[in-house]
């Protein structure tokens, strides 16, 4: 009888088809929305990786990515077929971790194959927009990409021991998390706290370093980047200064002459009346102007002015950035849920027009779901996946205290990362985008299917005692 080549064995294993089909699926995606999907931010960035001159409106580590690409003689379209497959196997990753977490011993393998496949066809379903996220050059697709596998390296790393190789990957990407993202920096002590649970067995003093790790080499590598690349300071975070001392006034016009530097940028007092929380186009796009931008220029009196208006009028303060929050929860609309096109630009970046039909038909159902009052609900609406995110870590914990319930405990500590995101945005909401939560929402969603696939799957199983190697 003739022996099988190493080749046909590796071709002919069940646990390989499911990854042969991800990267199918993702290289379908690439073609469909090649060189890619980029909004006027994307294009903002792109210009900066073709020029070498960098600033922090957005974290330029994207921009330098891309630089670097062109550098070694690639294009955009290289760089977003990695990314289209970082996040398909990020997918892949999470809900293998959890099905093997919660189900491992009740799942036969030929079956826990399939079970990470099958979560990420049902989230490429167009109730969800994963799929133009995947191919849209945002720092939320990437933010996206790295929760999923930090997450799904955290579970794996409670499950298989902390490994030396997997522990230093989690913490850079937790670490790079916070480079692609302004806010992404409030998760950083999540991330953390599921290392703690990890590495604790090494002891408390090592466990303490490894947790403080990523946000300690976040900490490092932003001003070194600043300083490496010429990173040129425009301060982002003052948009949302702006917009909130407007607020203040907006919400009490008493308040108004003690915020002097505020009170001599409105230019039309009476349209406060119109004030949208949480929308900076108020201040920056709307016309007739109902603020002077120039508000912002002046960055050091302006943030002198915004820290006198937390430590004196902290309570109303509070208020104008719970109304700012709430505006991205969806529950009036869901807005911007994904992006579909190039935006015009001077790069002749363009996409292209024989699969056109095909994208117009998908982004056409994928935004009727969007608007539709009923349909929108299972992904459109933040707050639903808020409310299951805060669930499931409650529940998890709950129910860790039991015997053998460790396991759980990892699962809950990981959905505080997601968790921790949504509520970094209580800090600051620059828009009503759908985009900006994404990253939270998919993670979550990708958990609970897993979890309910491998709950199908394993419920009618006996325990086998031992874990597939899927």
């Amino acid at each position: 009888m003739r022996e099988e080549n190493p080749i046909q064995r590796r071709w002919a294993d069940p646990g390989r088809l499911p990854a042969y089909l991800t990267a199918a699926i993702a290289l379908v995606l690439w073609r469909l929305f090649f060189p890619g999907l980029m909004s006027v931010d994307s294009i903002d960035q792109y210009g900066q990786a073709l020029t070498g001159q960098y600033n922090d409106w957005h974290p330029p580590l994207m921009a330098i990515v891309l630089h670097f690409v062109f550098v070694l003689g690639g294009a955009i379209g290289l760089l977003m077929l990695g990314q289209c497959l970082a996040g398909v196997f990020g997918v892949l990753a999470l809900a293998r971790a959890v099905a093997l977490l919660l189900f491992g011993d009740r799942i036969p393998a030929r079956r826990a194959v399939w079970i990470p496949l099958l979560a990420l066809l049902g989230l490429l379903l167009p109730v969800t927009p994963l799929a133009f996220y995947l191919m849209t050059f945002w720092k939320d697709a990437w933010a996206m990409i790295f929760m999923l596998w930090i997450s799904a390296l955290a579970i794996d790393l409670f499950r298989r021991g902390p490994e030396p190789k997997r522990l230093l990957l989690l913490i850079g990407l937790a670490a790079t998390l916070g480079l692609v993202r302004h806010n992404a920096v409030f998760v950083l002590p999540l991330v953390g706290l599921a290392l703690w649970e990890v590495t604790r067995r090494f002891g408390r003093w090592k466990a303490f370093a490894l947790a403080a790790a990523p946000l300690a080499l976040y900490l490092v590598a932003e001003p070194l980047i600043d300083r490496v690349f010429g990173v040129q300071k425009f301060h982002p975070e003052s948009q949302v200064m702006a917009l909130d001392l407007v607020g203040l006034c907006a919400a009490d016009r008493a308040l108004c002459p003690r915020l002097p530097w505020t009170q001599a940028h409105i230019l039309a007092p009476d349209a406060l009346a119109a004030y949208r929380p949480g929308d900076i186009g108020f201040i920056f796009w709307d016309r007739p102007p109902h603020v002077d931008p120039s508000i912002r220029t002046d960055y050091p009196r302006l943030r002198a002015e915004y820290f006198r208006a937390v430590r004196e009028f902290p309570g109303p303060l509070a208020r104008v950035k719970l109304e700012a929050f709430a505006t991205m929860l969806g529950l009036d609309q869901t807005y911007y849920f994904f992006h579909d096109s190039i935006a015009d630009n001077l790069y002749r970046l363009a996409l292209g027009q024989r699969l056109a039909p095909l994208r117009r038909r998908l982004s056409g159902v994928a935004k009727w779901l969007a608007s539709d009052g009923v349909l929108r609900w299972i992904s459109g609406v933040h707050l639903v996946w808020i409310f299951v995110d805060l669930l499931g870590v409650l529940g998890l914990l709950a129910l860790s205290f039991r015997p053998g319930g460790s396991r759980l405990r990892i699962l809950a500590w990981v959905l505080l990362i997601p968790f921790g995101y949504y509520l970094s945005y209580l800090f600051a909401t620059p828009a009503h985008d759908f985009r900006f939560m994404y990253p939270s929402t998919l993670t979550v969603q990708c958990v609970v299917l897993a979890g309910l696939l491998g709950g199908l799957a394993g419920g009618l199983q006996k325990p086998t005692g031992r874990a597939p190697s899927f």
